[in-house]
């Protein structure tokens, strides 16, 4: 039995209609995709078996294992199929299941159009079953990403016998929660008023599968805190593994397993909703400020950033940064930032040179400011006052769009260039600085529909370019994740983008 520490009650259990980060991890466990994405980023089986493309990149044929099965707590089972991943993808694009990623899979022949709801005929969606264990799925354009999303929770296969019996609580406790996984739903108990040692979610090994994937533990106790501090359960051996920053990495002493993530890259943001930061000269003339240099011999323990899409990143199994090189960040230039102040001057109400505000939300990033703002100061009069918040307030305060300036952290919720640049599309709900720019999102859309990855890498580097040379986000460092493992545990996988853990194949060691 492995013990893993969660930061509250998840939303729901239902692939199609999750939206949180705790639910996410769980429906890691209890779900098996068409696909799965390994632990170096290259793309496995699931329950297909096998998948063939076509040369166009528009057609994909699967076929199926025949030894996976559904089960739940109350002892249901029965064979997942091809109808399985049919209803499951008609699910997600249903308007009335509201599904917060949908629109993630609109390459899906018909996909838009039928959750936009202007067509009622999902027998014209793209996904359709060629016999119990054979799949076809057709895109209306080609997706170099598509094999990884078909790992992810969105594209689980739903049954619908089950859906149906559950009577609109699908998903949302043991009872209704199916598996084709790893791991099903023996027990979930949430009292917001309880201790932790009623509040968590026990799973059990799905037996039926367990050969499919030499499944390992007996079960799993996801333990629902009401705290952030989750290191002395591990280091007390009550937790099996934890993921920590570069600022909490020292807590961990001794002899435990540790990989280390590229996967966070943290940067200096202008909002443009305020008034001088609209003048795209004068923010420009703020970044060449910027030593990035001694930023980064300031806080050693983080690698000066080489571009916007930190190094974990892969494009299939190439490594993007690798691939696509290093982006040309301005380097400090003093001479270059007067002559665009000095254009921009004209156009600026300096009444509003004091007073500017710096949201940070850790020490390294206070740091980093506090350099680049004494440049400011002492070449263009141009204050700015330091506010230090607590990480939900930091959020909170980015999310209202209550701020001037901001260092702020860029991961992306999946392993894509995608992931990270998306967020700066006009009308992104996490484009918090108000950035449009009509060329830069023409080419992510390139990026994502082109035909091979080559030119897709090409697309999200150029587009990666403009959003430095606008200083929309100024690169500083990049931040790393850590994950550490009990000293006898062992296989067990930690996906830096999605946060989720996958304990199919964890162990513990006899000696």
């Amino acid at each position: 039995m492995f013990g893993y520490d969660i930061s509250a009650n998840p939303v729901t259990l239902d692939p199609q209609q999750a939206n949180d980060a705790n639910s996410n991890l769980i429906i890691g466990n209890l779900y098996m995709g068409l696909l799965t994405v390994n632990r170096d980023g290259s793309i496995g089986t699931g329950a297909a078996s096998d998948y063939t493309v076509s040369e166009d990149g528009l057609k994909y044929h699967f076929t199926l294992r025949q030894d996976v099965y559904w089960v739940n707590v109350e002892g249901y089972e029965k064979q997942c199929t091809a109808k399985d991943f049919v209803y499951g993808f008609t699910r997600l694009f249903l308007p009335e299941t509201n599904a917060p990623h949908a629109a993630d899979y609109y390459c899906i022949e018909n996909a838009r159009d039928i959750n936009m709801g202007w067509t009622a005929y999902t027998s014209r969606l793209g996904v359709k079953a060629l016999g119990d264990f054979e799949l076809e799925i057709t895109l209306s354009y080609p997706n170099p990403r598509f094999p990884a999303m078909l790992a992810e929770p969105p594209a689980m296969p739903c049954d619908e016998e089950f859906f149906l019996n559950a009577r609109g609580k699908y998903g949302l406790s043991a009872e209704c929660t199916p598996s084709n996984g790893s791991f099903y739903v023996r027990s979930w108990n949430y009292d917001p008023y309880a201790s932790t040692d009623v509040n968590r979610v026990l799973l059990s090994r799905n037996r039926k599968n367990a050969e499919a994937w030499e499944i390992c533990p007996a079960g799993l106790n996801f333990y629902i805190e009401k705290r952030d501090d989750f290191v002395p359960d591990f280091l007390h051996g009550d937790t099996a593994c934890i993921a920590l920053s570069n600022d909490e990495k020292s807590l961990i002493k001794g002899n435990y397993g540790c990989e280390e993530f590229c996967s966070v890259t943290c940067g200096l943001v202008f909002n443009r909703k305020f008034e001088l930061f609209k003048n795209e000269d004068f923010i420009k003339a703020l970044s060449l400020l910027a030593n990035r240099e001694e930023i980064s011999a300031a806080i050693s323990e983080f690698e000066k950033a080489e571009g916007i899409v930190p190094k974990q990143v892969t494009m299939s199994e190439n490594n993007y940064r690798e691939t696509a090189g290093s982006c040309a960040i301005p380097e400090r230039n003093t001479e270059k930032a007067r002559e665009l102040f000095l254009q921009a001057r004209s156009g600026l109400n300096t009444d509003l040179f004091t007073g500017a505000r710096v949201i940070v939300c850790s020490a390294a990033a206070n740091t980093a400011v506090s350099y680049i703002m004494q440049e400011w100061q002492r070449e263009f009069g141009f204050y700015c006052v330091v506010e230090t918040l607590s990480e939900n307030d930091f959020k909170k305060r980015l999310q209202s769009g209550d701020f001037e300036l901001a260092v702020t952290e860029l991961s992306g919720k999946y392993n894509s260039p995608a992931a990270y640049l998306e967020q700066f599309r006009t009308g992104n709900s996490e484009n918090y600085i108000g950035y449009s720019d009509y060329e830069f999102d023409s080419l992510i859309k390139r990026a994502v529909e082109a035909s091979d990855l080559e030119k897709s890498a090409e697309y999200f580097k150029q587009a990666e370019q403009r959003l430095i040379d606008s200083s929309a986000f100024l690169p500083l460092y990049y931040k790393n994740e850590y994950f550490f493992t009990g000293k006898k545990n062992v296989d067990i996988i930690y996906n830096p983008f999605s946060k989720t853990v996958n304990f199919t194949h964890a162990k513990v060691k006899k000696r």
